[in-house]
């Protein structure tokens, strides 16, 4: 699997050299991508929240530097709209649904995944999110939530099989520190919703108040 990942990898480099996709997404201002976010960010899982359209070839671009080269500069912009998008929905879900003091719960890689890319792209965006708000907005858990079953890639799986395949992917390590708590669940990409499904039922069975989604792109 590593010489596969290093295949891969070469492959990008060799279609979407550096200097050509990494500028391209990097030199995006906040207030273009501000432009970018997509007016309904309310997806058909009513608890899942997404901020821009994949098929525009910038973000899915940014999401390519960020997802498999750890983009830091791309990181940055992500995290910046995050804040500025959850400091507004967070202050009305607490207004009305008495959503606080949340915990911010990244979607979990298998140890074996993780071993083989080196990253979580999604926690590291967690953590800047975090470094941008400080203890204001939400607290970073990264320990909480345990991915256990190592399943293959859901990209070519039709939306019956991708899931049949999340079932029994996840578990709360520790159902004390979740029990009554709020929750958001932050993930990149949202495509048929099977793995936010899992991880929220999972965590509102063992405890969890209320638990919403939000992804960078659908």
């Amino acid at each position: 699997m590593l010489k596969f990942n290093k295949i891969t990898e070469i492959i990008l480099k060799f279609f979407f050299p550096k200097d050509e996709l990494d500028k391209k997404a990097e030199n995006i201002s906040i207030d273009i991508l501000s432009k970018k976010l997509s007016l309904n960010n309310k997806m058909e899982d009513k608890f899942v929240y997404t901020l821009f359209d994949y098929r525009d070839e910038v973000i899915k671009n940014m999401i390519w530097s960020l997802k498999y080269k750890k983009n830091n500069k791309i990181t940055k912009l992500f995290a910046q709209i995050l804040y500025d998008f959850l400091q507004e929905e967070l202050s009305d879900l607490n207004v009305y649904s008495d959503f606080n003091k949340p915990l911010l719960i990244p979607i979990p890689m298998h140890k074996k995944h993780l071993r083989e890319r080196r990253f979580n792209q999604t926690e590291i965006l967690a953590k800047e999110l975090c470094d941008i708000a400080g203890e204001s907005l939400c607290a970073l858990r990264t320990d909480l939530l345990k991915k256990i079953k190592n399943i293959p890639s859901q990209t070519t799986l039709n939306r019956s099989k991708r899931l049949k395949n999340i079932i029994g992917s996840f578990c709360v390590s520790k159902p004390n520190e979740i029990k009554n708590r709020d929750i958001i669940l932050l993930d990149d990409i949202i495509t048929t919703g099977a793995t936010l499904r899992e991880a929220r039922k999972v965590l509102l069975t063992a405890g969890a108040r209320n638990v919403i989604g939000v992804t960078i792109a659908h």
